[in-house]
C-alpha cells in the first residue's frame, strides 16, 4: 500500500513540547527499498565525480559525498516530496519554505554523543535563543530504529532547556523524524541486546560497547538529512556564522548545483532555493 494515500498525524503541539517529532507511515516499505537502491545508484555516481570520501570513526567508518540532495540527479525528488514539505510548512506555520542547500545523506554508521546543531549551541543567553526559532532538521532513516541500533536519542525539551531527559527515538521503516535544531541530539544510537531500551549516555562508553552486545540489523544503515526554515533572523546568522565561515560546509556548498528543472520544480511546491555562495 502507498502511504502517499494515508492521512498523516503532524503534532505540532508534541513537536514544540519535546523538541522532536516523530511522523508515523510517511512512506510506505516499498518506497524506503526504492529509496535504498536509489542511495546505492546515487553514491556509484558521486565517486565517479570525485565527490565521495570516508570518515573512520570508532571503530567503523561511514560514507558521505559533497553536495547536497537537492543537487543529485537521483534523489532530489525525495527531498521535493510533497509529504516531507507538508509536515516541513505545518511545523513552520507557512505555505513557503526556505531552503538553503542544507541536507545530505550517509552510508554506514558515523559518530555519537549529545549535541545541538545550531550556533549557540552552549550560550543559551545566545541570539538563537531568543523569539521563535524557525529552523528544523528532518531525518529519513531507510531502516527500523525502533528495535535496532543506529538511530537517534532526543533530550526531551532541551530546545528550551539546558538538558532533559534522554530518550531513543522509536521510528520504524517509513517515518520521517524532525527536531528543533536546538535541540540536544545523540545519532548512532546503541541499544542493547540484553536492555534495548536503557539508554547509555556517555559517548566514549557507548561506542566502546562490543558488537556483539549491540542489537543490530543485518542491512546497512543509510540516513538522509535535509533542513527547512523560514526567512528570519536566524537563518540569515545560521547561514553567516555556520555555512559561510566552516571550510567543510563551504566546499559542500560549492559541490550543490542545481539545473533549471529541479530549481523550476522547488518554485512550484513553495520552496525558495537560497545558494548561499551565488
Amino acid at each position: 500500500m502507498n502511504n502517499q494515500n494515508k492521512e498523516m498525524t503532524i503534532n505540532t503541539d508534541q513537536f514544540h513540547k519535546d523538541g522532536y517529532l516523530i511522523v508515523k507511515n510517511v512512506f510506505s516499505e516499498q518506497e524506503i527499498k526504492t529509496f535504498r537502491e536509489e542511495v546505492y545508484k546515487q553514491f556509484e555516481i558521486d565517486k565517479a565525480k570525485g565527490l565521495a570520501y570516508t570518515l573512520p570513526f570508532w571503530k567503523v567508518t561511514a560514507d558521505f559525498v559533497h553536495g547536497d540532495l537537492l543537487s543529485k540527479e537521483i534523489l532530489n525528488h525525495i527531498l521535493l516530496d510533497e509529504r516531507i514539505l507538508k509536515i516541513a510548512k505545518t511545523i513552520l506555520e507557512s505555505e513557503t519554505l526556505v531552503y538553503f542547500g542544507d541536507s545530505s545523506y550517509q552510508i554506514g554508521v558515523g559518530s555519537n554523543g549529545f549535541h545541538r546543531d545550531n550556533i549557540d549551541r552552549s550560550n543559551l543567553d545566545g541570539p538563537d535563543w531568543k523569539g521563535k526559532y524557525t529552523l528544523i532538521r528532518i531525518g529519513l532513516y531507510l531502516q527500523d530504529h525502533k528495535n535496532y541500533s543506529g538511530g537517534l536519542k532526543i533530550r526531551k525539551g532541551s530546545h528550551k532547556n539546558k538538558s532533559g531527559e534522554a530518550t531513543f527515538v522509536n521510528n520504524e521503516v517509513g517515518d520521517l523524524v524532525l527536531w528543533d535544531l536546538k535541540t540536544l541530539h545523540s545519532g548512532n544510537a546503541v541499544r542493547l541486546k540484553s536492555m534495548p531500551n536503557f539508554s547509555v549516555n556517555n559517548a566514549f562508553i557507548e561506542k566502546s560497547i562490543p558488537e556483539f552486545l549491540r542489537k543490530q540489523k543485518s542491512e546497512e544503515r543509510i540516513s538522509l538529512f535535509m533542513t527547512f526554515a523560514l526567512k528570519s533572523s536566524h537563518l540569515d546568522r545560521y547561514i553567516n556564522e555556520y555555512t559561510l565561515k566552516r571550510e567543510d560546509t563551504k566546499i559542500h556548498a560549492k559541490a550543490s548545483v542545481y539545473n533549471m528543472d529541479v530549481l523550476a520544480k522547488a518554485k512550484m511546491k513553495n520552496v525558495e532555493v537560497v545558494q548561499p555562495l551565488s
